[in-house]
């Protein structure tokens, strides 16, 4: 997937006669994390709108760099990326929609990773305030697992996206208490 998604943005820079070097690319890629084409793509078309603003045809580092966090995770890319959160609502119902923002919060602000630990004292903590939220804590794991925003790995689940992690993080941690500080 990485020499795939490394090679498109190659291929897309040469079309646009621009010259974006291997190790500019692989930073591209390891900031996605993953070769999602559409996030692929639009990195690419805001970074090649960022080298046009400033009569450029070269892409450095510190351009992914800009480009990433001013676009990608800025107001451009909220608009861009809020359908990962609107989704979850129309998938899981208000209630579930809740479970899936604290799950996913928790991943984030815990680098990337939900550890079944946490799964547990979540659960744990969900329990006292109804019945059945454990069965619903799965569920809505299974349904985060499915639809590609969370992948099981040893011990836990991590994000598969790099960009949707750090998405994810800049939106929704504020204010987050993670799982093992709560208290019923």
């Amino acid at each position: 997937m990485k020499r795939l998604a490394v090679a498109c943005l190659g291929e897309l820079a040469e079309s646009y006669d621009l010259q974006i070097p291997e190790r500019v690319r692989q930073e591209m890629f390891r900031r996605l994390r993953c070769g999602i084409p559409h996030h692929v793509q639009k990195f690419f078309d805001w970074l090649h709108e960022h080298l046009r603003r400033d009569n450029r045809r070269e892409a450095t580092m510190d351009d992914v760099d800009t480009v990433y966090s001013r676009d990608m995770l800025g107001v451009r890319g909220q608009v861009y990326l809020e359908h990962y959160q609107s989704r979850l609502r129309m998938v899981l119902g208000d209630d579930g929609y809740v479970v899936a923002l604290e799950l996913l919060t928790e991943a984030a602000v815990s680098g990337g990773q939900l550890t079944d630990a946490s799964i547990r004292q979540y659960e744990a903590y969900r329990s006292v305030l109804s019945e059945g939220a454990g069965g619903q804590v799965r569920g809505v794991l299974h349904v985060l697992e499915h639809d590609g925003y969370l992948a099981r790995r040893d011990g836990g689940y991590e994000f598969v996206s790099g960009l949707v992690e750090d998405w994810w993080r800049a939106r929704n941690a504020g204010g987050f208490v993670p799982f093992r500080d709560r208290h019923a």
